[in-house]
């Protein structure tokens, strides 16, 4: 089930934050989502093509934020701030961040498109049950559910980044994540 989320999570580039979650059973990654949504091969395989080339995308705009960050400790460093530079920079980050957020829509049609009409009415209910997740917590809040689910699964929704599975989007607006397991919270 966690699979699942991860997949929707990282196609949908949804805010995270990183937190570290225990490793999930061993077997191929997506495995669960690819039953669940009678996925072919030849999608399966796709899917993790167009990952991995969105991940490559993503990663030239991190590095580059990286680079910016940089220079701004070095600027504000300084006793007289240059603000031209300071904003040139914020700015640059921004723009970083939106096409980062562009790539999260461009991976999410990609795989989107891969999928059959009786495949896109199963992806359909689990964005429905994810609409539920503010409810879950509420009710885990108040005591009502229980903060575990059948399996022993943590409740919480979650990216795993481990058997070759890396997050591609794991930032809130875009805070640059070092980390690689990493916990979803919807806000």
């Amino acid at each position: 089930m966690r699979s699942i989320f991860a997949f929707i999570l990282a196609v949908a580039g949804v805010s995270a934050q990183t937190v570290p979650i225990p490793a999930p059973n061993p077997g191929p990654p997506l495995i669960e989502l690819k039953q669940y949504l009678s996925l072919t091969d030849a999608q399966y395989v796709q899917l993790f093509d167009n990952m991995d080339q969105s991940r490559r995308t993503v990663s030239g705009y991190q590095q580059r934020i990286y680079q910016l960050q940089s220079e701004i400790t070095v600027e504000t460093a300084r006793p007289n701030p240059d603000p031209m530079e300071l904003g040139s920079r914020y700015a640059g980050i921004e723009q970083n961040c939106r096409s980062i957020r562009n790539e999260s829509k461009v991976l999410r049609d990609k795989n989107g498109g891969l999928l059959t009409d009786p495949q896109k009415a199963k992806l359909k209910t689990l964005e429905d049950a994810l609409k539920l997740y503010p409810i879950i917590s509420e009710a885990q809040s108040a005591s009502l559910l229980e903060a575990s689910a059948p399996g022993g699964y943590p409740i919480f929704i979650g990216v795993y980044a481990g058997a070759g599975l890396t997050p591609v989007f794991t930032a809130p607006g875009c805070n640059v994540s070092q980390g690689l397991p990493t916990v979803v919270n919807r806000q």
